[in-house]
């Protein structure tokens, strides 16, 4: 792969490098108007956070916009880059292998991998709403601009969301002949190569292209790399033997990306984007930081299994270590890697039918596909039973996973805008089809078993995995249809009143297949899926302009996310009630800009995806997923946003975020409480605490012409526990062990990232730029997720330093 990218983006670059005089003078010019940008203080910037562009300062939402320039200068290359980015905002990629994102923004955690399941914190691209999460932590390919969006999406966005939207807007035509190369080298043999060709207009149409690609190897050894794993017996042939890599965390990505506008005539715009990512890749490693020995069971209640302690102690492979900090290497014997890939299609008509009136509509069609071979869930490979139960070897919890989906959605919008009146409204209809669950014939989890081919006529072989006779990936279709509408009415030149509201019909059916077991395997069965609601939600707020450069605003909203079933549990919608307030101000001439917001939010039935082993509730213990209605609960905080540029070329940042969560005891599901103990259930992935700071400081013409640009940021986030049950043992009386306490425990974390670049540097027709960098230069080493097994726990740690070189060419 890294020849067939080599050679790729080698010839478009000689095709295109003698390309004429006159992509030089308009690349010249778009640098020129953005270093006098730069030299005039704090940049506009444009946003479309109310479904229509407006300046930044001038949204009484609290949003966060990261440019191209923040983009490149921070090295976002994908979702998971956005942490602490934007204030209260944490993300992380889950366990299981399948390269989800985690978000976690003002109170609401949500992973979004349950099928059928909707997200608290919803993810769009290009105005379209992104249902399926596989994929999003690719890649970006050629992103222009990311808004953040905090606090419930009921009203304008394409599907309800309860924390907020993280919005992405690709890069448009500009309908000039340009050419733009990059190229990154780094530790763990990384390489990047993007290659951006925009093409002079021709006739009513210009058109950009981008092709990336990205590889490296994994920070972590595997201690049970080359371990064979035998599908084959279970799967009639469909799959055959695979063996455990030698490093975890390897990637192999692929993007494309391509823009076309036509503007057949001066009102009527059409647009039509497609984007395709593809990984090939090896699970990241799971850790161990407690398993559960003699002296847990001091802590009383139902003490937990022993067994693991047992047989880790008495395995004659090299085991996990147990850690707080990232070790070197892990034994991930079944951790067998995994595929993702996605791609969509966006179709936008914009007619501007008067100077106040427009209608746009949107249709996009999206497909996603995962397959993840087998992921070591519990970080125990290696185990083996004692010689006396015949030496075999045992997993505590091995996950094989797939999904395949499709969506399409169109949505028709209208846009009214007088002096007076600002009128947003639309129609929406949403269609998504998943297929999810394991392989055929395979089991989606795998727990508490010996490998050795039973339901197969391998038995007792080792290494093969056990049939799971009849069992098929579940089935469900979703569809989703809303009518909206939202206006600004301006009482007078500085007051404005604001109310939006939001009616929306879902619907889900399918089925589920039972996951069986090992005794009794699935033989097909499976139980229905079937949910049936609709939901008003709405906005009101004012909004008070003193002067041109400060907004103050205040406004109440509501948003939800669907109800449904699934390992047999129903659970109801999640909604969200917010009072929010904020002031957005550009001071000193925009030497200053600073934005606050205050929030209070009340949550009911916020839902939390787990093991079906984890719920307390018996006919869900097998299922490798459910969705439970957790909790109510409220939140209250606040978000900082600063720029300040003190003088030409300087720029210093800063945001900071507070959530203070709890939830509301009595609401507690009621499964939950048994496993919690004394201690009780807890909040779990919500950092009180989040922020970031950095530094940019521009040197004009200093080396050969071009300019010299020196870059920090450094992201923060408060301690935090990673898991909802701190004892190792069950029942009402079981109490928390410090050791299995700190296991579950996020340490304070100080991220800190840096770019050296030499930018804008003449090469005959062209400009260069040659940068270094590194992220995570402090190397922390910390426990960044965690799953709880009561007799032990898994944990992911953060990726280790990385560091490199840049380079680029453009016309």
């Amino acid at each position: 792969m890294r020849l067939k990218a080599i050679l790729c983006t080698t010839a478009m670059a000689t095709c295109l490098f003698h390309a004429p005089a006159m992509a030089q003078d308009s690349a010249s010019a778009a640098d020129d108007q953005s270093a006098q940008a730069s030299h005039g203080g704090i940049e506009e910037i444009v946003v479309t956070a109310q479904r229509r562009e407006q300046n930044l300062q001038d949204v009484p939402v609290a949003v966060t916009a990261v440019t191209a320039s923040t983009i490149e200068g921070n090295r976002i290359q994908n979702v998971n880059d956005l942490s602490s980015i934007a204030p209260n905002l944490s993300v992380r990629e889950g366990a299981g292998g399948s390269k989800l994102p985690q978000y976690s923004l003002r109170g609401i955690y949500t992973y979004g991998s349950a099928i059928g399941a909707d997200k608290g914190v919803s993810l769009y691209i290009d105005g379209v709403y992104i249902q399926s999460v596989v994929g999003s932590i690719l890649d970006f390919a050629d992103i222009e601009r990311i808004e953040v969006l905090r606090g419930p999406q009921g009203t304008l966005f394409g599907r309800n969301a309860t924390g907020g939207a993280i919005s992405v807007t690709t890069r448009k035509p500009t309908g000039v002949l340009g050419f733009r190369q990059d190229a990154t080298i780094g530790n763990f043999n990384q390489l990047r190569t993007k290659t951006r060709v925009d093409l002079p207009r021709i006739g009513p149409f210009a058109i950009t292209a981008s092709y990336m690609h990205s590889e490296r190897d994994g920070d972590t050894r595997n201690l049970g790399a080359g371990t064979q794993v035998d599908f084959g017996p279970a799967t009639n042939g469909a799959k055959g033997v695979y063996t455990a890599p030698r490093r975890l965390g390897d990637e192999n990505n692929e993007g494309v990306f391509v823009a076309v506008d036509a503007d057949f005539d001066p009102d009527l715009k059409v647009s039509y984007k497609f984007d395709y990512a593809q990984s090939d890749y090896t699970a990241g490693a799971t850790g161990l930081s407690y398993l559960a020995g003699p002296s847990a069971l001091q802590y009383g209640g139902t003490p937990p299994s022993l067994a693991g302690y047992s047989f880790y102690n008495a395995s004659p492979n090299p085991m996990t270590p147990i850690s707080l900090t990232r070790p070197d290497a892990v034994n991930n014997a079944y951790s067998l890697g995994g595929m993702t890939k996605s791609q969509g299609h966006n179709l936008t008509l914009e007619w501007s039918a008067t100077d106040n009136l427009t209608l746009k509509n949107i249709a996009a069609y999206r497909t996603s596909e995962t397959t993840n071979t087998l992921t070591q869930l519990d970080g125990l490979g290696g185990l083996q039973l004692p010689a006396t139960s015949g030496g075999f070897p045992f997993v505590f919890v091995l996950n094989n996973s797939s999904n395949d989906d499709r969506t399409f959605t169109n949505e028709f919008q209208l846009n009214y805008s007088t002096d007076r009146v600002n009128v947003t409204a639309g129609l929406l209809y949403f269609d998504y089809h998943q297929v999810a669950g394991g392989a055929p014939n395979l089991y989606n989890v795998l727990s508490g078993s010996p490998v050795i081919g039973q339901n197969t006529s391998s038995f007792p072989t080792p290494f093969v995995l056990p049939r799971n006779t009849g069992y098929v990936p579940s089935e469900v279709d979703v569809t989703s249809k809303a009518a909206y509408a939202q206006g600004e009415f301006h009482l007078t030149d500085a007051l404005s009143v604001v109310g939006g509201i939001r009616f929306t019909q879902d619907k889900k059916s399918g089925r589920e297949t039972v996951p069986g077991s090992v005794a009794m395997p699935s033989n097909g069965a499976s139980v229905p899926i079937r949910y049936k609601d609709d939901r008003v939600t709405y906005l009101i707020g004012v909004n008070y302009k003193p002067t041109d450069d400060i907004l103050a605003y205040a406004k109440y909203s509501t948003g939800y996310i669907s109800g449904g079933q699934l390992a047999t549990i129903t659970f109801e919608p999640e909604t969200a009630s917010s009072l929010e307030a904020g002031v957005k101000a550009d001071l000193f001439d925009r030497m200053l800009r600073t934005n606050v917001a205050l929030f209070h939010v009340d949550y009911k039935n916020i839902q939390v995806a787990t093991l079906g082993s984890l719920t307390g509730i018996p006919s869900a213990a097998n299922f490798g997923q459910a969705i439970i209605p957790f909790a109510d609960s409220r939140a209250y905080g606040f978000e900082f946003e600063s720029t300040l540029v003190p003088m030409d070329g300087l720029t210093l940042t800063a945001n900071v975020g507070y959530t203070d969560f709890d939830w509301k005891k009595d609401t507690i599901f009621a499964g939950l409480l048994n496993g919690a103990g004394a201690p009780g259930v807890k909040e779990f992935f919500r950092p009180k605490w989040t922020g970031s700071t950095s530094a940019q400081y521009k040197f004009y013409d200093v080396v050969g012409g071009g300019d010299l640009v020196f870059r920090a940021d450094l992201n923060y986030k408060s301690k935090t526990r990673l898991s909802n049950d701190i004892t190792p043992g069950s029942g009402p009386t079981a109490q928390a062990d410090p050791a299995y306490v700190k296991g579950v425990t996020g340490q304070e974390q100080f991220i800190l990232n840096g770019r050296i670049a030499l930018t804008q540097v003449p090469i005959g027709p062209l400009k260069g730029e040659v940068a270094v960098w590194g992220r995570n230069l402090l190397d922390d080493d910390s426990i960044v997720q965690a799953t709880g097994l009561g007799f032990a726990v898994a944990v992911i740690y953060e990726r280790q330093r990385t560091y490199g070189l840049d380079f680029s060419i453009q016309f």
